[in-house]
């Protein structure tokens, strides 16, 4: 239970801060719910859960297509770190079955693990947009300071946090955020405590704001309808008005402004509309079986080359449903398909105080997803896993009860 408790305690803290911190951590808790399960069946005892969650097929399904699209693709496998890129997929079945060895009270607790995770990286974040600061760098703990410009906005920096892109820090805090509005909106924090929760939030949300990520914007939009949709009216009567006058202030930043609105424009979108139409060849050359999971770099370079050998952006497809189709061909979109599918009809049917939040979490990766490759990015995505884990395992909220 200490192992379990430590692990996870530490694996929330640093989902938005640090790759290792949150692998060392998960790798904890892995072991803590490994002796658990081990010690279970040498004294004969039930295991906690006789069920696995709602996810193990569609997650099998989308694993066990990835590996034959390698094994069997003409393009031949790419390297084992990038064939295993759905492994961050293991941190959900930890964190749900480590859930459901704590007390009913430790997904609250993980919460405010990944309030406080999420709080420093955002207040670094936001100090990086005035002053291009690289904490880590400062630390050590990089050879070289990372720094990008802020895109529209002279003098100024993306937000990156801890980690290397604004990206991938705007990606990985949209989640968390959102995630921490849709808890806020069900009620699923005491009093006490709402303060730290909704503190937390703002500053993320704040951070994305100077990430000036567009993808972000959007799926931060996707998530506030969600809450709207599935949160209580009185919740929705104070919550909705706060998300206006922070709109109503990022509005009124000329950067942020122009930045979402050019989310719109043709002419801004070009280079995307490029990718997108090459992605198209790929699928059409390769309609059945894909290039293989995490092969699109390899083979979409040559058809760069042939179309415009001067552009730069020669990663995935920029689109969750491209990048699938072209690499693992129409069952692994299915599979795809199911897995976002079977993670939002679990969060509906669940009576959880956090299924709100992990489906507004869903929703925005999704929606990001449209013009990025996340499912690439780790750092994202064990977001994205660690919230639909504490989401799914979180006991049930009891039935209001009937007088007499």
């Amino acid at each position: 239970m200490l192992l379990v408790t430590l692990g996870l305690m530490g694996h929330a803290f640093f989902v938005p801060i640090s790759i290792a911190g949150m692998q060392i951590a998960l790798a904890v808790a892995a072991a803590g719910v490994l002796l658990d399960w081990g010690t279970r069946s040498r004294l004969r005892r039930a295991p906690y859960t006789r069920h696995g969650t709602p996810l193990d097929w569609p997650i099998l399904a989308f694993v066990l297509i990835a590996i034959a699209s390698d094994l069997f693709s003409s393009e031949g496998a790419p390297p084992l770190i990038s064939a295993t890129l759905w492994r961050s997929v293991i941190g959900f079945f930890v964190v749900f079955h480590g859930v459901r060895l704590l007390p009913r009270e430790a997904p609250l607790n993980l919460v405010l693990c990944a309030c406080s995770g999420l709080t420093l990286s955002a207040v670094v974040g936001l100090l990086q947009y005035r002053t291009g600061i690289d904490l880590v760098y400062l630390l050590h703990l990089r050879s070289q300071p990372a720094l990008v410009d802020a895109p529209g906005v002279p003098d100024r920096f993306g937000a990156m946090g801890f980690f290397t892109s604004r990206l991938t820090f705007g990606h990985n805090a949209t989640v968390l955020s959102t995630f921490l509005l849709g808890t806020l909106a069900a009620g699923a924090v005491p009093r006490r405590r709402v303060w730290i929760v909704a503190g937390a939030a703002v500053l993320g949300l704040a951070a994305v704001a100077v990430t000036f990520d567009r993808a972000a914007y959007l799926g931060v939009g996707a998530a506030v309808a969600v809450v709207a949709l599935f949160s209580a009216s009185r919740v929705r009567t104070a919550l909705l008005p706060a998300l206006g006058v922070m709109v109503l202030l990022a509005a009124l930043h000329g950067g942020i402004r122009d930045r979402f609105t050019s989310s719109f424009s043709a002419g801004s979108n070009s280079d995307r509309v490029f990718i997108w139409s090459t992605a198209t060849q790929i699928i059409r050359d390769h309609p059945l079986t894909g290039v293989g999971f995490a092969n699109y770099p390899k083979v979409g370079s040559r058809y760069y080359d042939r179309l415009d050998p001067s552009f730069g952006m020669r990663t995935w497809a920029h689109n969750l449903e491209l990048s699938t189709l072209a690499e693992m061909g129409p069952l692994g979109l299915l599979a795809l398909l199911w897995l976002f599918g079977a993670a939002a009809a679990a969060l509906v049917r669940r009576r959880s105080s956090l299924a709100v939040g992990g489906l507004a979490a869903l929703v925005a990766l999704f929606v990001i997803g449209q013009a990025h490759d996340v499912i690439y990015d780790t750092k994202v995505m064990y977001a994205l896993w660690l919230v639909l884990g504490l989401s799914l395992a979180a006991s049930p909220e009891p039935p209001p009860a009937t007088p007499g």
